[in-house]
């Protein structure tokens, strides 16, 4: 995770003057995760973003989720969250008034987990290559259907690395330079 927000910090000031009039976004909404791997789903979760333009077609993005679930047990409940800070790079692009997206993020991953009486956690570092699209509400709203695929790394002393399916729907509002 040090090493992307380092990356993003080195881009920052290589943009132009003018980015500092660029636009600029934040969202909000819906998340759900799917592991594969242990064939869950995490189907309650948010998701809230920005990012800043440093060309019309590039940005530095960043995104903050969280996913939970609860899965029944003969004792009561086992309680799964995962929860997500990732910083990196959008490309984009409007065509027929839609704006797509893709990106690739970079940052940590923290997973816990309760059942039994006894919890767990475990933070990992993931990459997180995605696509999206926004669809116009308004001037400055739009509607965000995107999916990601989170690659999780392994923790030092294990060999758990996996895959994540990420879904979201977000409200984005945009701010236009003027």
């Amino acid at each position: 995770m040090r090493r992307a927000l380092f990356l993003v910090l080195l881009l920052v000031p290589a943009a132009r003057p003018a980015a500092a009039q660029a636009a600029s976004e934040i969202s909000a909404g819906y998340s759900a995760v799917r592991d594969p791997r242990d064939r869950v789903t995490l189907p309650r979760g948010w998701i809230t973003g920005a990012a800043l333009a440093l060309t019309p077609a590039i940005s530095v993005a960043a995104d903050i989720s969280g996913e939970y679930t609860s899965i029944p047990l003969l004792t009561g409940d086992a309680e799964l969250s995962l929860h997500a800070l990732m910083v990196g790079v959008r490309a984009s692009g409007r065509i027929s008034g839609l704006t797509e997206f893709v990106q690739l993020l970079a940052g940590g991953v923290r997973a816990s987990g309760t059942a039994f009486g006894a919890s767990t956690i475990s933070r990992v570092f993931a990459v997180q290559p995605g696509v999206g699209v926004d669809v116009p509400l308004a001037r400055a709203w739009a509607a965000r259907a995107q999916i990601d695929l989170r690659l999780l790394r392994s923790e030092a002393d294990a060999a758990n690395g996996s895959s994540q399916y990420r879904f979201g729907a977000a409200l984005v509002y945009h701010r236009r330079p003027r």
